[in-house]
């Protein structure tokens, strides 16, 4: 195990396996974005984002919980992303989505 701010070096690397045609290899590659400082985490939120719309809702699932680690204001550009998967048919996706939205400061 690297510890963050050594892994934060390969998070480019990481990210592209984002786009891997494996759902367990994106999942894994989502959980080890989230293990990123929030700063270095932001650079790759987009990418993260993206993942929201995986076919499977474990892949689905570690999107919402990783775009919880992101700083407030890097957060809140996803949000409306976040806020959609209110709605989704998976009851974990969904409870991740609350927990996240919890963490968005009032307005």
């Amino acid at each position: 195990k690297l510890p963050a701010e050594a892994l934060a070096a390969h998070g480019a690397a990481v990210a592209a396996t984002l786009e891997h045609t494996d759902g367990k290899v994106r999942k894994a590659a989502v959980e080890t974005l989230g293990k990123l400082p929030a700063e270095a985490l932001a650079a790759h939120g987009a990418a993260v984002a993206a993942t929201l719309e995986h076919t499977d809702g474990k892949v689905r699932k570690a999107a919402v919980q990783t775009l919880g680690k992101l700083p407030a204001e890097a957060l809140a550009a996803h949000g409306a992303a976040v806020v959609a998967k209110l709605e989704h048919p998976d009851e974990d996706v969904r409870k991740a989505a609350v927990a996240v939205l919890g963490k968005l400061p009032a307005e």
